[in-house]
């Protein structure tokens, strides 16, 4: 059982991986450079699965992610809670079911990097915290 303390320091944690991996995310220019870096490290590296081409669509997706976890990010640093941890560690279950789902259908195996770190952040939020935090 985790006291206030620690579980704080893990929120924290978190949101400063989250803020230094999807802030390239957050604009077009940006992204399209994390793309083309990912891109070289799958070819590099040899691993299975692709990183399409781009459109658009897809710059315009990524970039709302980028925007609305880098604000998540600062919310987190800001003001850690238990809740705060608490329903990031329910995003990051969805964010890891869903970068699996990618890589199953054929998606870059680099993305497993990430889903990594959402498994582990995702467990470490999810761990009790000793009751007085809870008053």
């Amino acid at each position: 059982m985790l006291n206030p303390s620690s579980f704080l320091k893990i929120v924290r944690a978190s949101a400063w991986y989250d803020l230094l991996v999807t802030w390239p995310f957050a604009t077009p220019w940006t992204f399209a450079w994390l793309y083309g870096t990912l891109a070289t490290l799958t070819t590099t590296l040899g691993l299975p699965g692709q990183l399409g081409t781009l459109d658009t669509t897809h710059f315009l997706l990524a970039s709302l992610l980028g925007s609305v976890v880098v604000v998540w990010s600062l919310a987190r640093l800001l003001q850690p809670s238990i809740r705060l941890g608490r329903l990031d560690a329910v995003a990051r279950v969805l964010f890891a079911v869903w970068q699996i789902v990618a890589v199953a259908s054929g998606a870059s195996a680099i993305i497993l990097l990430f889903t990594l770190f959402e498994v582990i952040f995702g467990v470490l939020q999810w761990l009790p915290v000793s009751p007085a935090a809870k008053a």
